[in-house]
């Protein structure tokens, strides 16, 4: 177990949803055979799919996965029974689960409800057993991204936030002492900020526990912004001490741009004090 906690911790990282679908997977092969199914493949196979980067979102794909399961399942036996493999049946089988899902809107369900329709096809299985082995795999892998190491967005947003505030100081640091400013490394950040609070948003009501923080923190994002605005400006001038000359119309742009930034940066440090 010690190289894989080394393995979890280096720049390359072995993910922790890749360590769960491992998991899931280990979980649906010892279902199966505990249930007696003869092929476990598809238990597998469903898991892999369904195992997404937050809980809610293996949710709404096991939810889509299993209609789409039944439709590759029930268009599967209808065609099987016509003319089993028959190749011109495949394609128009095919055709027709992948219309079903985008009629229904079964985002995220297409693969795995054709990978069904073919495995009825040629007879790698019976209906029951793709149907059975398929949910097993979809509720195993929810049940394990929910209780194994679930992510946790409200902690990744704090820390995210936390690291946008170090690199604004230190831009805006730059910035006074006429140094190259880092806009990338701070726009980087943003965006990081941005995307956990989506993802935190874009949970189920009953995973979010920290919805007035999150929501004072999202409130900063837009100022944090317009800071980043005032630093591309600077960073655009490529000003040195040279350069700025005391009462020269160069000074006064530079100083109309920190002041505003200044003011920017008080007001979202006020909105912290106000929220704490």
């Amino acid at each position: 177990m010690k190289w894989l906690l080394n393995l979890l911790k280096t720049e390359n990282r072995l993910g922790f949803r890749v360590v769960k679908t491992g998991i899931a997977v280990t979980l649906c092969v010892v279902l199966s055979a505990l249930l007696k199914l003869d092929e476990p493949f598809f238990a597998v196979i469903a898991a892999v799919m369904t195992m997404g980067k937050s809980i809610d979102a293996s949710i709404k794909m096991g939810k889509n996965k299993l209609i789409g399961v039944l439709i590759g399942a029930a268009v599967g036996y209808g065609f099987v029974m016509l003319s089993p493999g028959n190749a011109g049946l495949c394609g128009v089988g095919i055709i027709l689960t992948l219309y079903l899902c985008h009629l229904f809107k079964l985002y995220g369900a297409a693969t795995l409800s054709c990978f069904v329709f073919a495995a009825m096809m040629f007879r790698v299985g019976t209906a029951l057993s793709c149907i059975a082995g398929s949910v097993i795999g979809i509720v195993t892998a929810i049940l394990v991204n929910l209780v194994i190491m679930p992510p946790n967005y409200a902690e990744e947003i704090k820390k995210s936030f936390v690291q946008l505030r170090g690199q604004i100081d230190q831009a805006m640091e730059s910035a006074a002492s006429f140094w190259q400013i880092d806009t990338a490394a701070v726009d980087s950040a943003i965006q990081k900020l941005s995307h956990n609070v989506r993802m935190y948003i874009a949970q189920a009501k009953f995973l979010r526990w920290n919805d007035d923080e999150v929501f004072g923190i999202s409130c900063k994002i837009s100022t944090y912004e317009m800071i980043l605005d005032e630093l591309k400006a600077l960073e655009v001038m490529e000003l040195t001490e040279d350069s700025v000359k005391p009462g020269g119309e160069t000074e006064i742009v530079y100083r109309y741009h920190m002041d505003r930034m200044h003011k920017l940066y008080e007001h979202a440090l006020s909105e912290t004090k106000e929220a704490k």
